[in-house]
């Protein structure tokens, strides 16, 4: 690819190029020039000056995160980072006995995650009411995903979740306009921390775990960590697994405050339940003359394969040259190996009870190499400090991907029977995909006078992708290219408030040619969010409001004047309010508290019907609310309860928004105890009890025009721990 790179610099891409270019010039000249020995009167570059002790990727006190990785390249704090920005660290993950990165999406405000019942097999959420999907899903700042895969996090061997809201692409490339989730991963430790761990649950739920880091040298200059997880698991259904198995080993060695390097990998091997269960709409969200359908009712196959299986293999390293010059390098590579068999439902027959299915086979071999690498200058002159990054990002996919489908026998929906042959034989669709991406950026954060905060980034990004199709013999080539960038601002006011304003722009391919042999271009977002956040003197919290216009353009939608046809006229706008809260409010509480709403609109479009609706599938009120609370004296002393309550409000089950599907209130509960509070010789043991969905209430997670997905049912998990 690199001659076609070289090759399309020269074209319309190279003034973006040259755009980006500018924006480092005037920035990084007062770096240059102060590079030398300093003379009277010359600006001269200060020894750095730690303004917060916690990493970027270490690890959160309490509920309140000062920093993350995810809104910028620079470092800047969330604070002064004009994009609405949210972390949960491991802390708060553990008070709250999360089993799935889902899990501890559902307290953010502005995400949805609309995960079934059914199936875990993915991390499936959006944003700002767009589906993030598999380019916006990240982990230590790299996407890990092919075209058509998704990847599942093990919680338990993150250090921290991260949201970015709004587009991205500045950032990390293509993307949703909605936004990006980072998965932070565990590091080694200088100190030494060991951690094992027992649990059971419903639906005969087994798990161990393993964290053990610390030092490896007298000198502390090698530091490893292994993190290990087995979990055997039922479901609500008692013919569907959720069975894993995890292990991550990661090892630095830092020679010295300067320099850094740090392996982290990881394999897993999920057994697993299918893609979704097809129940449909007449007898769960409509009415069914036969009557309604039972709770956790099961209608596809039973002992079919569905695996998940990934492999990370990355490497991290920094240096720090000078006071000014620092560089940043990463690099993974991914192997991700799925197969999924269903027999997939279909629709009702006029019986109104049997459902028409058909057998579906697919299997996704895909491999990834991620990589990014910047220069970082920080830098100050006068009353004026700012960083400036320049650097580069390459990311290679290869995807092997097939589908074949088959007869299947109907099933009654009221009495289902599972013993129904499976074959699924006839070639649907057979393709070998290669992609690449390269991009370039910059990025400056630049502060006057410690008060006003001014954040410049410009992306420019060449994306090719080759696709082979088995099938008819034929080949594909796809270039796209897009120039991507943000603008903030922040005035950081005497008395901690933090008002800001930030418009940004966001890119994602679009595969495959319209009726008449032309390529379909990138569905582009353009976002302006003003708002306020707050961390108040002598209080551990941060407040933040924001309110956004989110657009996106060049969406497909049907050709009035050809059937076979799709154009891209349609639009999707969406406008909001978010509110968050996250605070320590003492030593022994915290808490965190979010409200999302969400304007969700089809403002372009070709279908009547669609056109001025909500899309399906996205509320339009978002709540949650979580605190925790430990016993430090009293008879009572070592014990902990925590609570919350999460909402989603109604959404939409087709285009034309006729079918409602209902809000819905869950409670969440944990009590833990810690029985070295009151007696020495036990200290380190701990003992949890999380229920999630306490009152067992009865809901669905989504629905379209035909079927409906089961939310999850009540699951209480008991677990015992020590740490020394």
């Amino acid at each position: 690819m690199v001659r076609p790179f070289l090759e399309r610099i020269r074209g319309k891409s190279g003034v973006y190029v040259t755009t980006i270019a500018a924006l480092s010039a005037p920035v990084l000249a007062p770096v240059l020039a102060t590079a030398g020995t300093p003379r009277d009167g010359d600006a001269v570059i200060l020894d750095p000056i730690l303004l917060f002790a916690e990493r970027e990727d270490g690890p959160v006190t309490g509920y309140v995160a000062q920093s993350s990785s995810t809104g910028g390249k620079t470092g800047t704090p969330i604070l002064e980072t004009a994009q609405t920005v949210h972390v949960a660290g491991r802390q708060e993950t553990e008070d709250r006995g999360v089993e799935t990165v889902t899990d501890v999406l559902g307290y953010m405000p502005g995400v949805f995650a609309s995960n079934g019942a059914a199936s875990q097999r993915f991390d499936y959420f959006s944003q700002r009411g767009f589906a993030v999907g598999p380019t916006g899903t990240l982990l230590d700042g790299l996407r890990s995903t092919t075209q058509q895969s998704f990847i599942r996090y093990q919680p338990f061997g993150l250090e921290r979740v991260e949201t970015l809201q709004g587009p991205a692409s500045v950032l990390y490339g293509a993307n949703s306009p909605g936004g990006v989730m980072n998965a932070i991963s565990k590091r080694p430790t200088s100190e030494l921390r060991r951690e094992v761990g027992l649990s059971f649950g419903s639906f005969d739920k087994t798990e161990a775990r393993l964290d053990v880091s610390g030092p490896l040298d007298a000198e502390n200059t090698l530091r490893g960590r292994l993190v290990a997880l087995r979990r055997d698991s039922g479901t609500q259904y008692d013919q569907v697994p959720d069975d894993t198995t995890y292990l991550a080993p990661s090892l630095t060695w830092a020679p010295s405050d300067d320099t850094s390097l740090t392996f982290l990998g990881s394999y897993s091997k999920d057994k697993i339940g299918p893609p979704r269960t097809f129940l449909p709409i007449q007898g769960t969200l409509l009415d069914n003359p036969n009557g309604d359908i039972a709770r956790n009712t099961y209608l596809d196959g039973v002992g079919l394969e569905n695996t998940n299986e990934q492999t990370n293999l990355g490497l991290e390293f920094s240096h720090r040259f000078t006071d000014v010059w620092s560089l940043e390098a990463r690099a993974r590579y991914t192997r991700n190996e799925l197969m999924t068999r269903t027999f997939s439902g279909m629709s009702l027959a006029s019986d109104m009870r049997s459902l028409n299915r058909t057998a579906y086979e697919f299997g996704i071999d895909g491999d990834v190499f991620a990589s990014d690498i910047n220069l970082r200058a920080d830098w100050g002159q006068g009353r004026v400090t700012g960083t400036s990054v320049i650097g580069l990002s390459y990311r290679k996919t290869e995807e092997d991907y097939y589908l074949n489908y088959g007869s299947a026998a109907d099933i009654d929906i009221y009495d289902p029977v599972h013993s129904a042959p499976f074959s699924a034989t006839t070639p649907f669709a057979s393709t070998d995909q290669t992609g690449e991406d390269i991009g370039i950026y910059a990025q400056s954060t630049i502060t006057l006078d410690d008060r006003l905060v001014l954040d410049f980034g410009a992306r420019q990004d060449w994306s090719d992708i080759d696709t082979d199709n088995r099938l008819t013999g034929t080949s594909t080539h796809q270039e796209d290219d897009a120039f991507t960038y943000r603008i903030g601002a922040t005035w950081l006011a005497g008395n901690r408030l933090a008002p800001y304003a930030s418009y940004s722009t966001s890119f994602q391919p679009v595969a495959g040619t319209d009726f008449y042999g032309n390529a379909y271009k990138p569905t582009e977002g353009k976002q302006a969010e003003i708002g306020i956040k707050y961390a108040p003197e002598g209080m551990d919290a941060l407040f933040s409001a924001a309110l956004y216009h989110l657009r996106q353009t060049n969406v497909q939608t049907a050709d009035p004047d050809q059937p076979l046809n799709r154009i891209q006229t349609g639009e999707v706008t969406s406008r909001g309010l978010e509110l968050s809260a996250s605070a320590n409010i003492s030593p022994a509480f915290r808490l965190t508290a979010s409200y999302s709403a969400n304007d969700l609109e089809v403002t372009g479009s070709t279908d009547p019907v669609a056109r001025g609706n909500r899309p399906t599938g996205s509320p339009e009120h978002l709540a949650s609310l979580w605190g925790h609370y430990e016993v430090r004296q009293g008879p009572l002393q070592g014990a902990s309860v925590g609570a919350g309550l999460r909402y989603v409000g109604e959404t939409y089950a087709d285009a034309a928004n006729t079918i409602t599907v209902p809000d819905f209130t869950l409670v969440d509960l944990a009590l833990s105890y810690d029985f070295g509070a009151r007696d020495p010789r036990f200290d380190g043991v701990g003992l949890q009890l999380r229920v999630s969905n306490l009152f067992d209430k009865e809901y669905y997670s989504g629905c379209s025009a035909r079927s409906c997905t089961e939310g999850f049912e009540r699951r209480v998990s008991a677990a015992l721990t020590y740490q020394w």
